[in-house]
């Protein structure tokens, strides 16, 4: 019997919605990351809002947000692509 983790992944790309998943996926993962490094204030300050073309774009309500998450984008990028197990964003853009 084959088991669901095996089945899923053949399921979604046979029915081409893996990247809408993934995206979903991206946008939990960076959520709990900055919530995790930054705490909860900084958290209700940001909004991972889509992924387009390997880019993830958030919306930051404040600019010291931006600037402090832009200084750290590299270590982002690094550990969303680690948490999904492939590379499947390139880079982060800020929004104000």
């Amino acid at each position: 019997m084959d088991l669901i983790k095996n089945i899923l992944p053949s399921s979604l790309l046979r029915n081409r919605i893996k990247n809408q998943v993934q995206a979903c996926s991206v946008l939990d993962s960076f959520s709990n990351l900055v919530r995790g490094i930054w705490g909860e204030e900084v958290a209700k300050m940001v909004k991972a809002k889509y992924v387009k073309e390997k880019i993830l774009y958030v919306h930051c309500s404040a600019s010291s947000v931006a600037n402090a998450l832009s200084l750290a984008r590299k270590k982002l990028v690094e550990e969303i692509n680690k948490a999904q197990e492939e590379k499947v964003i390139n880079d982060i853009v800020f929004l104000q």
